[in-house]
């Protein structure tokens, strides 16, 4: 397996050091092609990344179903043919599996985010010169010197004001440069061809991950198509395609000591069409709406009753998404509605009414296990610059009914207050945060009780020049349910304290840094019987000596207490040092040793090679051995063990 991955990146490493050598052997005159985007212009500009994975293991991890031995191949590369820009993205794994969902994947894309990232390089690149020039310092006082300039060096001023708007862009646009090409265009960073270019949509066909907001489209992998423009005021986003394979799974489970056979990670097939339209810019203000229909096949998959809880499903929701800047790049407000229908089983019998259209119940989707819900966001946030000033503010109410099968793991009945301020002083040297957060659930209520969480806290930072930094944090947090039975109450309280501490300096010839951390958790229940505490105190000390070789250490103590149980302590123990053999070889070995007085013992060591190939490619070689001796849990449920590594990683990005 390995030997197969070595072949392909030397052939692949090969090649493109061909190529690199045709272009050394002399100068090459108007070239056709160019491989990387400091490479120069070109009719075809290619650039991208490469990543090839190799592992083997003497043991497959507890309770995992990641083989021990795999590979994964990734290629991303992208090409500008004359301006226009086309992205590939390939992944093939050996963790494929029939009774997984897919893990391969391919797609190509018109990106026109590959011209806007070029061309932002190349504006701040000239604008970080420019910032280090004499001319260039005039930056951060343009409003004492504007008028000045105006009447002795007009030219100069022009200049300026153009850098000024280069750095503002870098500010605020967050890659949107839409409103600065023409101040591109005029400087020459973006040439005629690229700014029409930039302007197309984002087109994705294969695997692609569109992303929405976070309460209605996130996260999900679609085999399908994508479709995203955003040309001046106009905003368009549509996907569709397969959420998920069909899959029929049965695995055995364990309870006590009987066996019995479940179904529950079979899979529907699933597919997904949704389109998101409005006005404005996707990352300033706008006005979007958004529809979405998700809908299992329920014939794609044979199950009975008798082993699974799964059933095939429909999701309909429909949303609106509003966004303000009052000032553009300090203060920002954002809000979202959404409402959602689902079947929970679409084999459940539907309701029949004769008064009613048999249209209009099909609309409604008249199944009995029909639900509707709602969920809504919205979000305040300042960030002034020139003060350090950080503020922000949401609130989220998610029903719970409300459902987005497009975004996995979305929690629901919850809603919550989060509030955060951070603020900096004194050159930058000091900076203290505060912060508040309040969940509640049972928004209907059709539960026991409601539980209330709550969480505040806040940070200090000091970095104080030529003195150790420091930071501090503090977060009280408290779990509590209004339930009228005593037996089912709860009061469960944590407070979590962490403090790290460090300094640079030399000894002699050497660099070296100490850092030292102090972290405690501490929770209390209502009754007392599951109180914990952890308490931590670690220390690291770094060493850099004149030859190319780097040196930490670190040592550590952990107390664990528990009620009813006597106090638990572990002594750790890090060592890893560093040597460059020559700028493109260095070697790395550690060793890692935790003492545990209850459990046992666990060790390790591990020893590393990086290599830098040219600049085609870097490679990476890892071997470690872990050996846990287990004392409690026996060695079936994950308990003693002894494993064997091997890992393998070539890269590049150009």
């Amino acid at each position: 397996m390995l030997t197969k991955l070595g072949g392909f990146a030397l052939v692949l490493v090969a090649a493109l050091s061909v190529a690199s050598a045709q272009d050394q052997n002399g100068p090459v005159r108007n070239p056709f092609v160019v491989f990387g985007s400091r490479s120069g212009e070109a009719p075809v500009i290619v650039t991208g990344s490469y990543r090839l994975l190799g592992q083997s293991a003497s043991r497959q991890g507890s309770f995992q179903e990641k083989p021990p031995d795999l590979w994964r191949a990734e290629l991303n590369p992208s090409l500008l043919f004359y301006g226009i820009p086309l992205t590939a993205s390939v992944l093939v794994s050996s963790e494929q599996r029939d009774v997984r969902q897919n893990i391969n994947a391919f797609s190509l894309t018109l990106d026109p985010d590959a011209v806007r990232r070029i061309v932002t390089q190349r504006a701040y690149a000239a604008l970080n010169d420019y910032a280090r020039t004499e001319a260039g310092q005039l930056l951060d006082s343009y409003d004492e010197v504007r008028d000045s300039l105006q009447r002795v060096d007009p030219e100069r001023l022009k200049e300026l004001e153009e850098y000024r708007k280069l750095q503002q862009m870098r500010d605020v646009a967050k890659g949107d440069i839409s409103d600065y090409t023409d101040v591109l265009s005029s400087m020459g960073f973006m040439s005629d061809v690229e700014r029409v270019m930039a302007s197309l949509p984002t087109v994705g066909v294969g695997t692609v991950f569109p992303t929405f907001t976070p309460i209605t489209l996130s996260g999900a992998r679609i085999q399908g198509a994508m479709l995203e423009w955003n040309p001046g005021w106009f905003y368009v986003h549509v996907t569709g395609g397969t959420m998920q394979r069909p899959l029929l799974r049965f695995d055995s489970v364990r309870v006590d000591s009987g066996l019995f056979t479940s179904a529950d990670n079979s899979a529907y097939g699933r597919h997904l069409y949704a389109a998101r339209l409005g006005v404005g810019r996707r990352d300033g203000s706008h006005v979007f709406l958004t529809g979405m229909f998700v809908e299992d096949d329920p014939v794609s998959v044979a199950l009975t009753d008798s082993n699974t809880a799964l059933t095939p499903q429909k999701n309909m929701l429909t949303g609106l998404d509003l966004r303000v800047e009052p000032i553009e790049g300090v203060w920002s407000m954002q809000a979202e509605a959404a409402v959602s229908l689902t079947v929970a089983d679409r084999t459940a019998p539907t309701l029949s009414d004769d008064d009613v259209p048999g249209f209009l119940l099909g609309l409604s989707d008249s199944s009995a296990s029909s639900y509707f819900d709602w969920a809504a966001t919205a979000q305040t946030a300042v960030n002034i610059r020139e003060t350090g000033t950080r503020f922000t503010a949401s609130i989220r109410r998610i029903g719970p009914g409300y459902r987005a099968l497009a975004v996995p793991n979305l929690r629901t009945d919850i809603l919550r207050y989060d509030v955060r301020a951070d603020q900096s002083f004194w050159k930058r040297q000091m900076s203290v945060g505060l912060f508040y957060r309040r969940d509640l659930d049972n928004l209907i209520p059709w539960k026991r009780s409601t539980t209330t969480i709550t969480s505040l806290g806040g940070t200090l930072g000091l970095n104080i020049r030529r003195w150790p930094f420091l930071r501090v944090s503090y977060a009280p947090y408290a779990q509590i349910n209004d339930a009228t039975d005593t037996l089912l109450r709860f009061d469960n309280r944590t407070t979590v304290l962490n403090v790290t501490t460090g300094y640079n300096y030399r000894i002699g010839s050497m660099g070296a840094g100490t850092t030292l951390t102090y972290g405690q958790q501490n929770s209390s229940t209502l009754r007392g019987a599951s109180d914990y505490g952890v308490t931590s105190v670690n220390v690291q000390q770094s060493l850099s000596f004149v030859f190319p070789l780097s040196v930490t250490a670190g040592l550590g103590y952990i107390v664990q207490s528990a009620a009813g149980q006597p106090d638990n302590g572990i002594v750790t123990v890090d060592i890893g040092g560093s040597y460059s053999v020559f700028d493109e070889l260095s070697c790395n070995a550690g060793l890692m040793l935790a003492l545990d007085d209850t459990y046992g013992a666990r060790s390790g060591y591990h020893i590393g090679v990086t290599a830098a190939l040219g600049e085609y490619a870097n490679i990476d070689i890892r071997a470690e051995r872990n050996i846990f001796d287990e004392r409690v849990v026996p060695a079936v449920y994950g308990g003693t063990y002894r494993e064997t590594i091997f890992r393998a990683t070539i890269s590049q990005s150009w």
